[in-house]
């Protein structure tokens, strides 16, 4: 028989277990919160943000896929046929710890060739990792600040800012992953600070460095600041004399935890860096040097040790320059993006943002200040000075690698951080904690309501299904070339007409294939072309029997059966000036071998009548013809003594072409034709 509690023990079961639930109930609203990204940014399975977004989403995911034990788990962006048609891996990445890329792989790993769940597993892995970091800010800032409202508050707004939510979902080890493991070092501090639990701290640390480097920035300042601070509480204890003090200082460091958290995270850092090298080096079969591996050459480059930028580069480089770059980027992390009047891209694109983002380098530098001001009068100052001072210690060092790397503006999320969790101190101070809630409540909204934002400055409909088009094609394309080399033969565009600087080697990943980017002009590549089994190529050949009759915007062709020599490639050309004019398609190709640098320093003209005025765009239509004139630095290629420029046609009926590079102040060509309809 169950003994009978009285009404007093009762009362107090209930009291405590409403106190648990009322300390559940922020941490549970902030999870609903960060759960609104899911529903609002997965897309379907294709690349469909533009800038570093897709560059890297694609770069990382072939990565990922190519890390295999045959390649000593080194991470390279393809295989490339060598001149008997062997596999040799291209484009070494093996910069970051290994254990960010085993977790895409493991998230990728259950879809086989499905290219596009794969894309979706590895954005919603990235999705929960920013969440969990998010999460562990929560946990950290609630014991050092001992209130859960404050702490989920100054999580959502913090979490709310531009960069933290247009990168949040993208596929690399360099943000959703870096950051988790930031905040994941950053909670065992604050269990450190408040509770002592060493222990914790190193495990955390350690599994911290497995997944990212930008932990150290976070380690830096800790340790640096924990030991001066134990170093000067031994100068006071220290008895005079400088032996004295040496002997003190040196017991201190002998039995400082932050010092020996120091040497274990270098040493555990040192580990994971050699397994990189180490791999590199078999996967390269010693072909080179320690201090020429790819990963050793990255490593300087972005230090400042070797000089690989230009003088427009080194502009940037300029320390004015970049510090007012880094405020700027401080600035837009520090305002949600819910903000009126802030949170709405004009076209729905994000390479609209510069225009109406910037002029906030003076919220960056004030937002800094007042942390910096308001730590000097408040608790757990080390902790917290870290905190905000981390990113700092990340892209200070290494602003050869954060100038042209915007992403990298997450990592100042310690300030926001830090500023909001000061400013509801205060107010709590002013008014109690019953408005908390409700500031954390208003706090939340502007997170969902900043992610639906985010959702609204993605691609376009048309270019979503341009994506799933080519996805869809190489689908069809890995289905046939489970066993041979492919040769790649992009004319007319860059290869960004796939929809992303890298997709191609995630696409093509762990198939070895040559990629040309323009028509096959010089001898070299006419030769290794001999070692292909397949031909890719994104403009369709007429005359030629393709093994992707369905395909929409790439075409497979055995090699043995495509034409591989220029004339066959493109024609005769419709007309003959400097440059050699075909056409291909809907589009001109222009080229002239030899070529010298002169040749392509002039504008090209490219005037075009249609057959109905009415095509024309409104402002052309008194003039007859539209107006396409380019440069050849934007559409064209110098190599191996051959330039090879490219424009696209208008898509509507056109009775004459004129194209030319006139210049008034030197010789001219001018040439005029009907194109092929």
């Amino acid at each position: 028989m169950l003994p009978r509690l009285s009404s007093r023990r009762i009362a107090l079961a209930e009291a405590v277990a409403r106190m648990r639930s009322r300390r559940a109930l922020p941490l549970a609203l902030l999870i609903f919160a960060l759960a609104t990204p899911f529903f609002f940014m997965i897309d379907h399975g294709h690349f469909y943000r533009p800038g570093h977004h897709d560059w890297l989403s694609s770069k990382f995911l072939a990565l990922a896929e190519n890390r295999t034990p045959q390649w000593n788990f080194a991470g390279f962006g393809h295989l490339e046929p060598d001149q008997d048609g062997n596999p040799v891996p291209r484009h070494l990445y093996n910069r970051f710890p290994i254990g960010g890329y085993l977790l895409i792989k493991l998230a990728t790993l259950p879809f086989g060739n499905d290219l596009s769940a794969k894309i979706v597993a590895a954005r919603a892995l990235m999705l929960v990792c920013f969440a969990a970091a998010a999460v562990l800010a929560y946990l950290a800032l609630a014991r050092t600040f001992e209130s859960q409202w404050i702490a989920c508050t100054a999580t959502a707004l913090a979490f709310s800012s531009y960069y933290c939510l247009y990168y949040s979902d993208m596929i690399s080890t360099e943000v959703a992953v870096d950051i988790f493991a930031v905040m994941l070092a950053f909670h065992g501090m604050a269990a450190f600070a408040r509770e002592g639990g060493f222990r914790q701290l190193l495990a955390k640390t350690c599994i911290a460095l497995a997944l990212g480097w930008h932990v150290y920035a976070l380690l830096l300042p800790f340790i640096a600041f924990s030991v001066a601070s134990d170093l000067v509480v031994a100068n006071r204890a220290a008895s005079p004399g400088l032996w004295s003090k040496i002997k003190r200082f040196s017991t201190v460091l002998f039995l400082s935890r932050p010092f020996a958290l120091g040497v274990t995270a270098f040493a555990f850092g040192a580990l994971v860096l050699s397994a990189n090298l180490l791999g590199e080096y078999h996967t390269l079969e010693g072909a080179k040097p320690l201090t020429e591996l790819p990963t050793w050459r990255s490593m300087m480059k972005r230090a400042g040790q070797e000089q690989w930028f230009s003088a427009m580069h080194a502009e940037v480089l300029s320390w004015p320059v970049f510090l007012e770059s880094q405020f700027q980027n401080l600035g837009r992390m520090t305002l949600p993006y819910a903000l009126p009047g802030y949170g709405s891209l004009p076209s729905g694109h994000r390479t609209d943002w510069e225009p109406w983002m910037t002029g906030l380098f003076p919220i960056g530098v004030a937002a800094l200040a007042i942390c910096l001001v308001w730590l000097c009068f408040s608790g757990q100052r080390i902790l917290l000075a870290t905190l905000t001072l981390s990113g700092f210690f990340w892209s200070l060092p290494m602003r050869h690698s954060v100038a042209f790397h915007d992403f990298e503006s997450v990592f100042y999320v310690g300030v926001p951080l830090t500023l909001f969790s000061l400013i509801l101190l205060h107010i709590r101070k002013l008014s109690g904690e019953r408005l908390m809630a409700r500031i954390a409540v208003a706090a939340l909204l502007v997170l969902v309501f900043s992610s639906w934002q985010m959702n609204r400055s993605g691609q376009d409909a048309a270019g979503r299904a341009f994506h799933a088009e080519v996805m869809a094609d190489f689908r069809a394309i890995r289905g046939q070339t489970e066993e041979g080399a492919i040769g790649v033969l992009l004319m007319g565009e860059r290869i960004r007409a796939v929809g992303a600087s890298g997709a191609l080697e995630y696409y093509l990943a762990q198939r070895p294939f040559l990629l040309l980017q323009h028509p096959p002009t010089s001898k070299l590549k006419l030769e290794r072309l001999q070692v292909v089994d397949f031909i890719v190529t994104n403009w369709r050949k007429r005359g030629v029997d393709t093994l992707t009759p369905q395909n929409r915007r790439f075409f497979l062709y055995r090699r043995d059966a495509y034409p591989s020599q220029h004339d066959a490639l493109l024609g005769d050309p419709l007309a003959q000036g400097e440059f050699a004019v075909y056409q291909e398609g809907n589009a001109l190709i222009y080229l002239k071998s030899p070529c010298k640098e002169a040749d392509v320093t002039r504008q090209f003209g490219l005037h075009v009548w249609p057959v109905d005025r009415a095509d024309l765009p409104e402002h052309r239509r008194q003039f007859g013809f539209d107006h396409l004139d380019f440069a050849f630095i934007d559409q064209g290629v110098r190599e191996a003594g051959t330039c090879t420029a490219w424009a696209r046609l208008p898509t509507y009926d056109i009775a004459k072409v004129a194209t030319g590079q006139p210049d008034a102040g030197g010789p001219t060509w001018w040439v005029e034709f009907s194109p092929a309809r």
